[in-house]
């Protein structure tokens, strides 16, 4: 009888499974009493039904295809799995009797034996024309070192670290010096931190990507808040608009519109300067506070007839002072709030939360909104922010 080999027998199996189940089936299924007994009779007479069958020379579907799966295999005497010739008759046989995958199988363990044994042939004669050792106590006593090898570096390995990607590479870089470099542990060590690297790079390159388009973003977005807001004379229009409820005295229609030229020109330079500094304040946030600054009596007096025509003479608008003003409600240039000056800025809304520098008790810093809003209820007092 042909010996089944590597192969194994599915079929066998499959008879044993069935052989399982029908006995399985005889059970009581958790019956007790009465019911179990008429159960487990029905059972035996399964059972018995099943013998008698055999007996008579009956078979199932899995017994079928076991016995003609053992007439294929006792069909080519002597079979050797190892044999090329014996597995293609074998593969043959299997094929012909409708057995596809395992002569296939077979078919393929016989064009991997050829292969190997003609590599085998062309070592062996380089070998032999060389002078070198058998080829066979050879490439024994090669697997035996490759083994003591790998067990050596295993047993290195034992107590030294290697979660981290730095730790895998020192790791490695000890497999170097120590000899172990052509183990097993360390070639899939290598792998380990060839991967490592790949998704580490992959994650650092999707990060600086988002840092760039983030950087982009901020860069756009800072750009257009600090963008003018004054261009084109528009500081001129807004002076020019004011003067229509506060005209300067004593002035003609040509002085007041040279006057407001003037205004807002040093509006427009000090909107490009915001604009070009980038600090706290934006031009867009500060728009609003030119004007403000503007009706502060020391900084433009409507009533005041003189204009700037001679130095000594009063001045119906002060560039130092409405220069000064705006550097203090916007905390740039080292300005703060005395306690003195608290009051007019705080009556004009110059005082702006997080911003405005003032020489508080505490020292010089900015108050927060509810600090100003108790300031404009009279629920604080100026003592308690700028000492007496």
């Amino acid at each position: 009888m042909a010996q089944q080999g590597m192969f194994g027998n599915q079929y066998q199996q499959a008879v044993t499974d069935e052989t399982a189940l029908r006995r399985q089936q005889a059970q009581t299924g958790g019956l007790t009493g009465w019911a179990a007994i008429t159960n487990a009779m029905s059972g035996i007479g399964s059972e018995i039904g099943y013998q008698g069958g055999q007996a008579m020379g009956g078979q199932t579907a899995a017994q079928v295809q076991q016995s003609n799966f053992q007439s294929v295999m006792d069909s080519v005497p002597d079979f050797n799995p190892a044999d090329t010739a014996s597995l293609q008759a074998m593969s043959s046989s299997m094929w012909q009797a409708g057995f596809y995958d395992e002569g296939m199988a077979m078919m393929d363990r016989a064009s991997t034996i050829t292969a190997a044994n003609a590599q085998n042939d062309y070592v062996k004669a380089k070998t032999k024309s060389e002078g070198g050792p058998n080829l066979a106590d050879l490439r024994t006593q090669q697997l035996i070192d490759k083994e003591a090898l790998n067990l050596k570096a295993v047993d290195f390995m034992k107590g030294i670290p290697s979660d981290t990607l730095e730790e895998k590479e020192s790791l490695l870089t000890l497999f170097k010096q120590n000899g172990l470099y052509d183990s097993t542990a360390a070639g899939e060590l290598s792998d380990e931190i060839q991967s490592f690297k790949g998704v580490s790079m992959g994650i650092e390159r999707s990060i600086a990507l988002e840092n760039k388009e983030a950087a982009r973003v901020a860069a756009a977005l800072k750009t257009q808040q600090f963008k003018p807001v004054l261009e084109n004379q528009k500081g001129t229009n807004a002076v020019k608009g004011y003067f229509l409820t506060n005209p300067p005295s004593g002035l003609g229609t040509e002085d007041t519109g040279t006057l407001a030229t003037t205004i807002g020109s040093i509006m427009e330079t000090y909107d490009n300067q915001l604009s070009t500094s980038r600090g706290k304040i934006s031009p867009g946030v500060a728009e609003p506070y030119y004007l403000r600054v503007l009706s502060m009596p020391d900084v433009y007096n409507p009533d005041t007839e003189a204009f700037a025509i001679m130095p000594g003479d009063d001045y119906a608008f002060s560039e130092e002072n409405f220069k000064t003003t705006l550097d203090t409600t916007f905390g740039r240039n080292g300005k703060f709030i005395r306690k003195a000056d608290a009051a007019r800025y705080l009556d004009n809304g110059l005082i702006i939360p997080n911003v405005t520098l003032l020489a508080t008790v505490g020292g010089i810093g900015t108050i927060t909104e509810a600090t100003l809003e108790a300031l404009n209820s009279g629920t604080l007092t100026y003592e308690e922010i700028f000492g007496k």
